[in-house]
């Protein structure tokens, strides 16, 4: 089904839990052969802060993409990712097929059909020549053309999608452009992100959490068109506030270590805190055992390992300010933080 508005399409974070959620923890480092080079402490974290220029064209869909998901990536503190001509090529495959075959099977393809490289994600980022240890896929079609922010920004105001933005990965291909399918002419986005087999995750230090929308943005969406998220979170709402979402993962965190929350609010300036739903992957089968020490939590196996999402179960006042409240013990420690955003103008 292809909804008037968009069509967002999730796979980023089932082929992450594939692969060991989302890289799990980093891992040891690399150690380096040179006897004066100190291997650093597995907590303190290796996020990456610059990246080579990518090679897109000026003014493309490509590079606008590029930009914007790691601009985002950089303020919430996930680190940047790098352009991959290989990645480059499966995202590039896998928009010529649904180009070519229409977006009813968006994440897969059938052998066969024109412009077949492979049935799932990681099946055409291993035919570009990429050898992934972590890969997943990111997929939005916009009615009307050059409308590339719109898919970084769908991504972002989502609850599957904004897994995009946590990805312990290293490398980023990016393919899009406007395309016209049978519904009339459109913007479609595909991205694919990995680490190889040769490299380490990236994430932040022990003790530090990351969220979207993170601290003091403004501008931040107070709606969110859930049933426009595939697979639907909240199937129950038409639409809902913006989720807020926090990843607890950081470089050296034990998966054994249960986390406990023991708030998660938002509460608008000068209110009460909203009606919400707190979405998380309890089952430890994607990392740590995700519980509650008070508010209520819902299960839900689409979610990442390591995170959770609050989704107002209705929307937000706009050009309002809203303050997250977060109390949970990760990794043994207590982590006790807020922060405030703003929500756009109506």
């Amino acid at each position: 089904m292809r909804n008037s508005r968009s069509f967002p399409a999730l796979a980023l974070a089932l082929l992450l839990a594939a692969c060991g959620g989302g890289g799990g923890s980093g891992g040891a480092p690399v150690v380096s052969p040179a006897p004066t080079t100190q291997t650093p402490s597995p907590t303190e974290g290796n996020i990456v802060t610059s990246v080579p220029a990518p090679t897109y064209a000026a003014g493309s869909g490509n590079l606008s993409i590029f930009n914007a998901i790691n601009a985002l990536r950089s303020k919430i503190g996930s680190g940047l990712l790098a352009q991959s001509l290989l990645l480059d090529k499966s995202a590039g495959a896998h928009w010529s097929y649904i180009n070519q075959n229409g977006i009813s099977e968006l994440h897969g393809e059938t052998a066969g059909k024109p412009g077949y490289t492979g049935v799932r994600a990681g099946d055409r980022i291993a035919a570009a020549g990429y050898t992934a240890s972590v890969s997943g896929e990111a997929i939005f079609s916009t009615v009307g053309t050059d409308k590339y922010m719109t898919c970084v920004a769908e991504w972002a105001n989502s609850v599957y999608h904004a897994a995009l933005l946590f990805a312990s990965t290293i490398d980023i291909g990016v393919a899009a452009n406007n395309f016209n399918p049978a519904e009339g002419a459109s913007t479609l986005c595909v991205v694919d992100v990995a680490t190889s087999t040769t490299q380490a995750a990236q994430l932040p230090g022990a003790g530090s959490i990351r969220a979207y929308p993170y601290a003091n943005q403004a501008d931040v969406p107070f709606v969110f068109f859930n049933r426009t998220e595939t697979p639907t979170p909240v199937p129950d709402l038409v639409e809902a506030g913006t989720p807020v979402t926090v990843s607890f993962e950081t470089r050296g965190m034990a998966v054994t270590a249960p986390i406990a929350i023991s708030q998660f609010t938002l509460t608008p300036a000068g209110g009460t805190a909203v009606e919400a739903r707190i979405l998380v992957n309890k089952g430890g089968k994607l990392g740590p055992v995700i519980a509650s020490n008070g508010p209520a939590l819902t299960d839900d196996g689409n979610m990442q390992g390591f995170t959770a999402t609050l989704v107002p179960v209705l929307r937000l006042k706009a050009a309002t300010a809203y303050n997250v409240a977060l109390i949970a013990v990760v990794d043994g420690k207590t982590i006790n933080k807020s922060w405030t955003f703003t929500t756009a103008a109506q």
